[in-house]
């Protein structure tokens, strides 16, 4: 009898790995993504900078036992990564190719979970709608007046959950789709290893000098492969087996 693991490795409609891409700082006038992916390799951790899900206004009001902060990572498979770098119609998020591949079971025992989607289009009534409502209500009990007791709105359960919830549809500046988002989050922030990353993502033409420096911050780090997000799936291949450029095709060497 074959075990689900047999199984799953060869559907090539499922991802093993998770991918974690940087941005450029709002405005250009902070660290770019580049700068940002060596700083979490260096501090050793991906922060939880921003809250996410239904509940991510109230993080103001909220104890970091239960804040809405979170790592995301989309479950793109190697070769689709590139599509999660296009200037897509509606859709205001805009990566850089820089990032970090991790293995989904690695991300599961780090505390990641994937993102339970609701649909939000016009014309009935969707599960978030009662999330949403559940919110409302734990406000309410956490209020007197106008001040909301931080610690009291902070043991709410739903609080626990808001972080994995996201919604799917139109908005009317944007869209979000499960079909091709396939979030996975982590509340709070999400602890980095070089033996545990797959590997490092770059353009191409700054790997010699990213490797440079990521062996300077780790050797260890320095030691994994870096593969460039644009490249299909046979070239991620051979960089991930360690083939040198010049025995990598197209054409065999008569020599």
């Amino acid at each position: 009898m074959a075990s689900i693991e047999d199984l799953l490795q060869r559907r090539t409609d499922l991802s093993t790995f998770l991918i974690h891409l940087t941005r450029d700082t709002l405005g250009n006038v902070g660290p770019s993504a580049r700068e940002n992916l060596l700083t979490m390799i260096g501090d050793g951790y991906i922060e939880a900078c921003s809250p996410f899900g239904p509940a991510s206004m109230h993080e103001p009001n909220l104890t970091y036992a239960a804040t809405q902060k979170v790592v995301c990572f989309t479950e793109t498979p190697l070769e689709h990564t590139w599509m999660m770098l296009e200037d897509i119609d509606k859709r205001d998020v805009h990566f850089q190719p820089y990032g970090l591949a991790v293995t989904k079971t690695t991300a599961r025992r780090a505390g990641c979970n994937p993102v339970w989607y609701s649909d939000i289009t016009p014309g009935r009534d969707w599960p978030i709608d009662a999330v949403n409502a559940m919110v409302n209500d734990a406000v309410r009990r956490a209020t007197t007046g106008r001040t909301v007791d931080r610690d009291k709105l902070s043991e709410e359960p739903i609080f626990k959950l808001t972080p994995f919830f996201e919604q799917m549809g139109p908005t009317k500046y944007s869209r979000k789709e499960f079909w091709w988002e396939r979030e996975w989050r982590r509340i709070g922030d999400f602890p980095l290893y070089p033996r545990r990353t797959v590997a490092v993502l770059a353009p191409a033409h700054n790997h010699e000098h990213l490797r440079k420096e990521l062996t300077e911050i780790n050797e260890g780090w320095g030691a994994r492969p870096i593969l460039d997000p644009h490249w299909g799936l046979e070239r991620m291949i051979a960089a991930i087996a360690q083939i040198s450029d010049e025995h990598i095709g197209p054409f065999p060497d008569a020599g």
